[in-house]
């Protein structure tokens, strides 16, 4: 690296640093039911060697509030209950961690797509101050962990084309459900796409292994533990089976015209397709995110409005060197992939259900930049003061959606144990 860009690198990863591990215990105000049962778990399993509910170090999936969330995340956390005890900190750091290192890895992965280190250096800090990517990174978040692990052995698959990718990239279905349903098809994907210059042998072996070890994960994901939240969730949930029974019984045409026109294949395609069209609508990407408040700032975009133009630009230059580029081939199936399990679901923008495609949106944006490469200082210029704005809204919002974090129970908590100390000595 030449000291410009070592210096450029490290400044941005401070930022990166910093903005995650500010006042973490108590942005966001306080640790969610997600994140005690998290950090609370990890704690049963360093005590007890079982988790709340009696289970002996679980595998695939834990029991939780109502869901069986994967365990990767628990684990990490373990190391950091031991060392520091259970509080905020330790709960949230293994997800700020992962959080930095992602925007570690989107520098490499700049360098491997665009060949150029300022393009990488502007990818590391799109990543880095992105509230995509920033948000997750500041509370307990499945998809975090995933993303991370997930880019990782992506990395070394498309550099070196490495085993030791594969097993990074199998790894990180423990750590999402998610990654449950796209990390097999990604692996192949990769094996057709980069695998050319292997010899048959070679591929047929990488093959095994990387199916070895990914299909126990992909028959769990069918198990009622993982299902658990997914049925309820899903197009094809409790609900829309009802509205589709409602929607025969109000039928007033043929028996057999209503078999043909209300049937889970004619409910379900029409959603799915709006819901994959959807993801790529400016209007929550860019200025409103997610109606859940735990997801992200409120009426906010995920993006930085600057990059919307960019983005489009470069989703169009995208599509046209694909034919050319092994690259964007294999981004293209990522990106395809890695949107399907929030295209599969209904309910508000899938902020944290479509992170696996984290960092591509912001190759995207760079790739539109390069219509108009004199403008880069500028836009750097303006994504620094939007993230300033964005910092503020953060703070705001941790003050005025305090109780979409459970704010005030521990509180309550404290007083009463307070309460209980006093008030026999007062008689």
């Amino acid at each position: 690296m030449k000291i410009k860009t070592v210096i450029a690198f490290t400044l941005i990863l401070l930022i990166a640093i910093f903005f995650r591990v500010y006042r973490l215990n108590t942005l966001p105000s306080s640790l969610n039911w997600d994140e005690i049962s998290h950090g609370y778990n990890a704690y049963s399993l360093l005590k007890t060697g079982k988790d709340q509910w009696g289970n002996p170090w679980p595998i695939f999936n834990f029991r939780a509030y109502g869901d069986y969330p994967t365990t990767l995340n628990m684990y990490l956390t373990i190391p950091f209950v031991a060392i520091f005890g259970l509080n905020e900190w330790t709960s949230r750091l293994p997800c700020a961690i992962a959080g930095i290192i992602f925007v570690i890895l989107s520098y490499f992965l700049g360098l491997l797509i665009f060949k150029n280190q300022n393009k990488a250096l502007l990818l590391m800090l799109l990543t880095a101050i992105s509230p995509w990517t920033l948000f997750p990174s500041r509370a307990v978040f499945q998809s975090t962990i995933a993303s991370t692990v997930m880019l990782a052995g992506l990395i070394l698959i498309m550099r070196k084309f490495s085993i030791w990718g594969y097993i990074l990239l199998a790894l990180s279905m423990f750590a999402y459900h998610n990654t449950r349903i796209i990390a097999l098809p990604l692996g192949l994907a990769a094996i057709f796409i980069y695998g050319k210059k292997l010899n048959p042998k070679k591929n047929f072996v990488y093959a095994l292994i990387f199916f070895v070890i990914t299909v126990p994960s992909v028959i769990n994901l069918l198990s009622p533990d993982s299902r658990a939240r997914s049925q309820w969730v899903g197009i094809l949930s409790p609900i829309a089976i009802n509205e589709i029974n409602e929607n025969r019984r109000l039928y007033t045409g043929p028996p057999q015209l209503n078999r043909i026109i209300n049937n889970k294949l004619t409910y379900f395609v029409p959603k799915f397709f709006k819901n994959y069209l959807n993801l790529f609508n400016p209007l929550p990407l860019f200025f409103t995110g997610s109606g859940q408040f735990q997801f992200n700032v409120v009426r906010y975009g995920l993006l930085f409005s600057v990059c919307l133009p960019f983005f489009y630009l470069g989703l169009i230059k995208f599509v046209k060197n694909i034919k050319n580029n092994q690259h964007h081939q294999f981004l293209a199936v990522w990106y395809f992939l890695a949107l399907l399990p929030a295209a599969l679901t209904t309910g508000d923008f899938p902020t944290i259900r479509a992170a696996t495609i984290l960092p591509l949106p912001f190759i995207l944006i760079i790739l539109g930049l390069e219509y108009l490469p004199k403008i880069i200082p500028v836009f750097t210029i303006l994504i620094l003061l939007q993230f300033a704005i964005y910092w503020q809204k953060y703070h705001q919002y941790n003050t005025n959606y305090s109780s979409s974090w459970q704010y005030g129970y521990k509180q309550v908590v404290e007083t009463i144990k307070i309460n209980i100390l006093i008030i026999p000595k007062l008689f």
